[in-house]
C-alpha cells in the first residue's frame, strides 16, 4: 500500500482528449471524504500519477496528510452552492481518473498535469469532471514536492465539456498531443490566412484542439484557392478525409475542391462554415462535429464472446462512421430521442442494412434513420 491509503497505484495513465471515449468510460461516482480528518484523504497524501507519454515524468502529491486536505479542501466546494454532486465527481477525478495529462508548466513553475473523468451523475447522464494541479518548482532532486496551485471544474454540456478538453489539449505537452492524436481519423480544413493570424496568433492550434477532441487529426490548408491542384492529389490520399471543414468566406474559389472531395468518398462529410469571423467560425466547427454524433460514446453490448446477438423484437441503434461495397462501417449509439423515425429504409439504404447483418450477425427486419440527426443514425428492429 502505497502513499498512506487503500487506493491502488496503477502503473500508467492514458493519456485522451476525445470526449466520446471519456463517456464511453464514464463511471459511478466514488464516496468523497465528507470531513477534513475522514480517512480517505489519507490515500490523497503522497499519490502518484505516471502518464503514458515519452519524456513525462510521473507527478507525486505531497507526502504531508495536511496539505492533502488543504487540497482537498480548496477543490471540494462547489463555485455555485447549488451543485450537490460537485465534491463526488471531482473526487472521482482525481481517485479514479480516465486521463491522465501532462500539460506545460508557466514560466519557473515546476510541473503541471490534469486528471480527468466523466462520471455518471444521478440520472445517470454523463458529466465531465478535471482537476489541474500545478506543483512548485524543487530546489533539488530530493526536495519535497508542494501544491502551487489546484483548480476544479465540472461540465454537463457537451459543448462546455468541449471546450474544456479543447483547453487542455492546447496546454498540454506537445509529445501528449502527438500520444492521443496516434489513430485519429483524418480531416481538413479548408480557409484561413494572414489576416486570421493577426487577429488571433493560435488559431490553427485552435482548430487542430476542435478536431482532436472529436477524434480527428485536423490538417489545415491557408489560402486553398491558391493551390488547388497540389490540395486535390493531398485529399485523395489513402486514406481520403472523413471530414472536410470548409470554411466559406476564407475559401472562396475553391468549390472544385469540396466537388473533388465528394468524388472521392461519397459518403464522407462536408461541413460548411458560414461565420465571418474566426472565433464564431470555430463554435460552428464544434457545433457541427458534435451534431454529427462525435461526441457520442461508443455502446458496445458484449459478451466474454463477442457481441451479444440481437433477439426478435429487440432495437438498436447505430451512426455511420464509414462506408464500402461491402456495407456501411456502423457502431453502436443511443437513442438520440429525437422520436423522428420515417418508414422502412432497408431497399433505400441496402449498404446500411449490409452493415447492420456484418456488425451484428443478424440481418434487420426493419431499419430507420432519423429525420434529424445530420449524422446518418439508424434504428434497427429484429
Amino acid at each position: 500500500m502505497q502513499g498512506g491509503g487503500s487506493w491502488p497505484r496503477r502503473p500508467s495513465g492514458v493519456t485522451t482528449f476525445e470526449l466520446s471515449a471519456l463517456c464511453a468510460a464514464s463511471v459511478p461516482p466514488v464516496r468523497p471524504p465528507g470531513t477534513p480528518d475522514s480517512p480517505l484523504l489519507a490515500g490523497l497524501a503522497g499519490r502518484e500519477f505516471r502518464f503514458a507519454v515519452p519524456g513525462a515524468p510521473a507527478a507525486r502529491l505531497p507526502r504531508d496528510p495536511q496539505a492533502a486536505a488543504n487540497l482537498w479542501k480548496s477543490i471540494s466546494f462547489p463555485p455555485q452552492h447549488d451543485d450537490a454532486c460537485w465534491s463526488s465527481e471531482v473526487w472521482t477525478a482525481v481517485m479514479a481518473p480516465a486521463s491522465r495529462i501532462p500539460l506545460t508548466p508557466p514560466a519557473g513553475g515546476g510541473q503541471e498535469f490534469a486528471v480527468l473523468a466523466v462520471v455518471e451523475d444521478a440520472a445517470r447522464l454523463p458529466v465531465l469532471a478535471i482537476v489541474r494541479i500545478g506543483l512548485a518548482a524543487r530546489s533539488c532532486r530530493y526536495a519535497h514536492a508542494v501544491i502551487d496551485h489546484v483548480v476544479a471544474a465540472v461540465e454537463s454540456d457537451p459543448d462546455a465539456m468541449a471546450q474544456q478538453l479543447e483547453a487542455l489539449f492546447i496546454d498540454a505537452l506537445p509529445q501528449a498531443r502527438s500520444q492521443a492524436l496516434r489513430g485519429a481519423g483524418r480531416a481538413m480544413w479548408l480557409g484561413g490566412d494572414c489576416t486570421v493570424a493577426a487577429g488571433c496568433p493560435a488559431w490553427r492550434g485552435q482548430v487542430e484542439a476542435v478536431c482532436a477532441v472529436m477524434g480527428l487529426r485536423a490538417e489545415i490548408v491557408e489560402e486553398p484557392a491558391r493551390r488547388v491542384r497540389s490540395i486535390r492529389t493531398a485529399l485523395g490520399d489513402t486514406p481520403v478525409p472523413g471530414h472536410l471543414l470548409a470554411w466559406q468566406p476564407k475559401c472562396r474559389g475553391a468549390e472544385q475542391l469540396v466537388r473533388s472531395y465528394r468524388e472521392l468518398r461519397a459518403d464522407g462529410e462536408v461541413i460548411v462554415l458560414s461565420e465571418a469571423t474566426f472565433p464564431a467560425a470555430l463554435a460552428e466547427a464544434r457545433h457541427a462535429l458534435i451534431g454529427l454524433g462525435l461526441a457520442e460514446p461508443v455502446i458496445g453490448e458484449t459478451t466474454a464472446g463477442g457481441r451479444r446477438p440481437p433477439v426478435a423484437g429487440e432495437e438498436r441503434f447505430y451512426i455511420k462512421v464509414g462506408g464500402s461495397k461491402a456495407g456501411d462501417v456502423l457502431v453502436p449509439v443511443p437513442d438520440c430521442g429525437h422520436g423522428q423515425w420515417g418508414g422502412d429504409a432497408r431497399r433505400k439504404a441496402p449498404r446500411a442494412v449490409m452493415g447492420v447483418e456484418r456488425l451484428e450477425g443478424a440481418r434487420p427486419r426493419a431499419l430507420f434513420r432519423c429525420a434529424r440527426c445530420t449524422k446518418h443514425r439508424w434504428r434497427a428492429r429484429f
